[in-house]
C-alpha cells in the first residue's frame, strides 16, 4: 500500500499542486496523462479531489510531481 500524505485538516498541498499546475500553464488532463505514464494510478476524478483537499496524495504522486512541475518538493508545503 502506498503512503500517502494526510491533507483533510489542511489542504495546503492540493492548493499548492494547482497553483503549482496552473502557473506552468498546465491542464490536470495533462498532469494526469504524465503521471500516468510513471504508472502512478490516478484519473480525472482523484486528481481533483487531490488539488481540493478531499483526497490524499500518494508520497509517489508527490515526487512525480516534483519532476513534471519541475520544483522542489517543499512547493507542496508553502503558506
Amino acid at each position: 500500500m502506498a503512503e500517502r500524505v494526510n491533507q483533510h485538516t489542511n489542504p495546503i498541498i492540493g492548493t499548492n499542486i494547482r497553483r503549482l499546475r496552473k502557473e506552468r500553464g498546465l491542464k490536470a488532463v495533462d498532469v494526469i496523462a504524465k503521471l500516468q505514464l510513471v504508472d502512478i494510478n490516478v484519473n480525472t476524478g482523484i486528481f481533483s479531489k487531490v488539488e481540493k483537499g478531499r483526497n490524499n496524495p500518494t508520497v509517489d504522486m508527490l515526487i512525480a510531481l516534483t519532476d513534471i512541475f519541475q520544483c522542489d518538493f517543499n512547493e507542496f508545503f508553502k503558506r
